[in-house]
């Protein structure tokens, strides 16, 4: 079941090219993000402009394009709005983020906290979040009102799990992968049935369809996040935007150290552990804990459990015809898995 065989199989778009399939909808869509987040109250729109403007892959954008070309829907301009509705409450969630994890750098700048302290950042997230619920009552067919209130119910909920198990080494695989698809697979997944959705209100998707989608970006998600996760000790600093061992420092026990510590000896094992609670660690400790991680080829486990995740997520999608939008899905879930930040 490895993933970059079974790809290798289908047609499939690089990020180039699909970026370059949605170019016309990609411009739309910041020019929506930017007027929405306008406000008479000046630092609204400094700030959220501020964080938008930071780098991000517009990957949830992005799928909610995809899977509405998808299934038909190519005209009502529904597709931007609900991508500006799921940037708007991924942004909002980074913000809130930063704050609870004291970060001060986000994509290798100061984090919107660090510039202009923790009180605008939370407020203008909750702005973000008020928006966001705004445009959808305005626009949002009932399915997809409930879609995106589930998945911002469950990033609640994966935030506070996150802060419940905050440097907590008893941290299971089941409980780690159950809150990263409350922290990030849950939205993603709500991206793909809102395209689904939007294409369904002609009648022309099908319950498999629908229920592959959800599939698909459940499991696109959750593999995202391990590879997140991972990256945070692979990657350089300057790859990744912030300081290697990241995760470690915030006190998140991720599955690359869930992985190390569950096959570590005793005296390994009370060095993790003393690591994981520590919350001022210096590059040397860091540096050990990335040897142990590699000892016991916790980098090749974390790889293979989103292969198998990628693997699930693209043998959903034969119940759909072939065409550029099936070949951009297909290319994205390989962008997940072999992508370097």
């Amino acid at each position: 079941m490895h993933s970059e065989g079974n790809l290798s199989a289908v047609k499939k778009l690089d990020f180039e090219e699909i970026q370059s399939l949605l170019k016309d909808e990609l411009a739309t869509v910041e020019r929506s993000l930017k007027e929405h987040a306008g406000s008479s109250v000046a630092v609204i729109p400094i700030i959220s402009g501020y964080l938008s403007n930071g780098g991000g892959k517009r990957l949830r954008p992005i799928l909610v394009l995809i899977t509405a070309r998808l299934c038909g829907y190519n005209e009502g301009g529904g597709d931007i709005t609900h991508s500006t509705v799921v940037e708007y409450i991924h942004a909002a969630t980074l913000l809130h983020d930063d704050v609870v994890d004291e970060a001060d750098i986000r994509r290798g700048i100061p984090s919107a906290n660090a510039k202009w302290g923790n009180e605008y950042s939370v407020l203008v997230g909750d702005f973000l979040f008020a928006k966001s619920f705004s445009l959808m009552a305005d626009h949002s067919p009932p399915g997809v009102v409930q879609a995106i209130s589930e998945a911002t119910k469950f990033l609640a909920e994966g935030e506070i799990l996150e802060l419940v198990h905050s440097a907590d080494i008893d941290l299971t695989e089941k409980e780690y992968l159950n809150l990263i698809f409350r922290k990030t697979g849950a939205l993603i997944k709500a991206c793909c049935q809102v395209g689904g959705l939007l294409g369904g209100i002609r009648g022309e998707v099908t319950g498999r369809q629908m229920a592959a989608l959800e599939t698909y970006g459940e499991n696109i998600g959750i593999a995202f996040q391990i590879i997140d996760d991972l990256l945070d000790f692979t990657a350089d600093e300057k790859t990744l935007g912030k300081p290697v061992g990241q995760d470690l420092i915030e006190g998140h026990v991720t599955l690359p150290v869930i992985h190390a510590f569950a096959n570590a000896d005793e005296k390994e094992k009370i060095f993790i552990a003393e690591t994981v609670k520590s919350r001022e660690l210096s590059a040397r400790r860091i540096g050990s804990i990335i040897e142990l991680i590699g000892k016991y080829d916790s980098i090749s486990y974390c790889k293979k459990m989103a292969e198998n995740h990628i693997d699930k997520a693209v043998g959903e999608l034969d119940c759909f015809p072939p065409n550029e939008y099936l070949d951009a899905l297909k290319g994205l879930a390989d962008y997940i898995i072999n992508r370097e930040m």
